[in-house]
């Protein structure tokens, strides 16, 4: 197949057990690859093994082109862009509504499954972001500050720690341009905001059962062979109908904090704080399933008709360091999503 294109777009998973033969058939055909991976060990731990065979073929593998990590890492290119300055930190909230009835078993079970193997393996991230990045980043001042596990956002909503790729796709991206460009890099938190307490609650109480089960091989079989039970409903194999999907909305609040005046050295530090604050979000309709289809293909799309904005070696690169001087952005907003300016104000 991979010799019959000239992009893969790689749907299978988890990644972690089916992805890696899927990016060596494309290497071996030099054909471009992109997929919906949201698990960290798979996306750092393929970029350490086949980012530079990928760049010496001159051929793009772009993972997280889903709901991980596109709003998230072109939504923060986007708001750099919009900042006219530079960004010391962003703070980024996920919202999602469901209009009309609330169905359960509205998380698929590959979804489910993912998840389970990804944060079973998590001690492997650790020892692969050692080997795939040999140099720190500079010091950033002022350091943006971890909020409490449970916390309000400053639209007065209780949320948690972001537990999905977004945050790892979006410093990934950091990187890439401090390194190719020079570019100071920005701080970033991710976290997710839910309607009531007693739903942060409940969605707190999930969790802390996963992670006790996920620790061991008996949990593990446990939560993929009856994932209706410890996830309270929300998940099924079916996943959700047709209608919940269309009647599903996300939102991502961005807060972007920095300065008006630009220095020359991105190592060098400001001597006083931030004096400028911008919001921006970006928006649409079934994240998971919908709006994920759009970032894929128009991901995949971009490499066809637009590979001569994007890094020239090619590689094994995330969104936001493939796509950053593409239209996607623009695509994206003709199909369904929104990015969009919230305020500017100084401080």
């Amino acid at each position: 197949m991979a010799q019959q294109c000239r992009v893969v777009v790689n749907c299978c998973g988890p990644y972690r057990l089916y992805g890696e033969p899927v990016i060596q058939a494309c290497l071996e055909a030099e054909t471009n690859h992109v997929d919906v991976s949201g698990e960290p060990q798979f996306l750092e731990g393929m970029q350490l093994k086949y980012h530079e065979a990928a760049a010496e073929k001159g051929i793009y593998l772009i993972s997280a082109c889903g709901f991980d990590s596109i709003p998230a890492d072109m939504g923060t290119v986007f708001l750099e862009q919009q900042f006219d300055g530079v960004v010391n930190s962003v703070e980024a909230y996920v919202t999602s509504k469901m209009k009309g009835r609330r169905e359960m078993g509205f998380i698929h079970y590959g979804t489910w499954a993912s998840a389970v193997h990804a944060i079973a393996n998590m001690d492997e991230v650790g020892k692969i972001r050692r080997d795939l990045f040999k140099t720190k980043l500079p010091e950033i001042e002022p350091k943006l500050k971890e909020k409490s596990a449970i916390h309000k956002s400053n639209a007065g909503k209780w949320s948690l720690p972001f537990m999905g790729a977004d945050r790892s796709c979006v410093m990934r991206t950091q990187r890439f341009f401090y390194e190719t460009e020079n570019k100071r890099p920005l701080q970033m938190k991710a976290y997710i905001s839910f309607g009531n307490f007693v739903e942060v609650c409940a969605v707190s109480f999930v969790g802390a059962i996963f992670w006790l089960l996920v620790k061991s091989s008996l949990g593990q079989n446990l939560l993929l062979n009856y994932p209706r039970l410890f996830s309270l409903g929300a998940v099924s194999h079916e996943g959700a109908s047709e209608e919940a999907m269309n009647n599903t909305f996300f939102t991502l609040h961005f807060e972007g904090r920095g300065w008006e005046e630009k220095l020359s050295d991105p190592k060098e530090k400001y001597s006083y704080p931030p004096n400028k604050v911008i919001q921006t979000k970006v928006s649409g309709k079934n994240p998971g399933y919908g709006a994920t289809c759009v970032a894929l293909l128009l991901s995949a799309r971009t490499i066809l008709q637009e590979s001569d904005k994007m890094p020239g070696r090619g590689g094994f690169l995330t969104p936001g360091a493939a796509f950053a001087k593409t239209n996607l952005i623009q695509q994206l907003c003709e199909n369904g999503f929104t990015f969009e300016v919230v305020s500017k104000a100084k401080l």
